[in-house]
């Protein structure tokens, strides 16, 4: 069974005369780690709402291992790490993670456990009782990751999830990334890091204005910035 199955998406938002997505399918398999590549405006942060129930009026299907969203147990098989930083910045860490577990409907000792593994998993254990307002950038994209993963999903998306942090954070989450993957855990990475994509990832999907473009194996591509130019333009892309 396929952890993702996007069938025929089509959406606009109210008041657009343009389609943010027109008929577009993706297929993601259970295990494998699925970059979803784009300039500005193509429709991946789009199809990330979709996929996750925040955006509804759409024509198409979506499954996630065979159940249809916006089903509740389907919708908490996900976890999503968007780019905006979705924390309380007041709070600490350990707050964070216990209202975030709270709202993903996890018991007292659930939260308590998972808390501790995730910070552990992000290194940010020694942090835990820091408020969120004194973390560094890189720190601050490794909560947000740890909050995505706290209920144990079985599908991670991620959008952008190392725009702005360190080297040495970036290091980190890909080596967080991969452990979980190899662990079983399904990703689908929405970037701009080519490199980034191409040294995580064995698939890759292109969209551009709402439709795909190209769909690939990552080890037939040499130069994957090189396929993406070719395939989207070279113009700005700026709105």
């Amino acid at each position: 069974m396929n952890a993702l199955d996007i069938s025929s998406i089509t959406f606009c938002y109210d008041g657009a005369t343009v389609n943010a997505l027109q008929n577009f399918s993706l297929t993601v398999a259970d295990g494998s780690m699925h970059a979803l590549l784009g300039p500005n405006g193509a429709g991946k942060t789009t199809l990330m709402r979709i996929i996750t129930g925040h955006l509804r009026n759409y024509l198409g299907d979506v499954s996630i291992y065979g159940g249809k969203i916006p089903d509740q147990d389907t919708l908490r098989s996900i976890g999503y790490a968007p780019q905006p930083i979705s924390l309380y910045t007041t709070l600490t860490a350990m707050e964070n993670l216990k209202f975030f577990g709270t709202m993903a409907g996890l018991k007292e000792r659930e939260i308590k456990d998972r808390s501790e593994k995730v910070l552990e998993e992000t290194e940010l254990s020694s942090y835990a009782l820091k408020y969120v307002n004194t973390y560094s950038g890189g720190m601050l994209r490794r909560l947000n990751l740890a909050v995505a993963l706290l209920h144990s999903p079985k599908l991670l998306l991620l959008d952008e999830p190392t725009v702005g942090v360190d080297p040495q954070s970036r290091h980190h989450i890909y080596e967080t990334l991969s452990k979980l993957n190899t662990e079983g855990m399904t990703v689908l990475l929405c970037t701009h890091i080519m490199d980034e994509a191409q040294r995580l990832c064995s698939k890759v999907t292109l969209v551009d204005k709402g439709t795909t473009i190209f769909n690939g194996n990552m080890n037939e591509i040499c130069d994957l910035e090189k396929l993406f130019l070719e395939k989207t333009g070279r113009g700005l892309r700026d709105e």
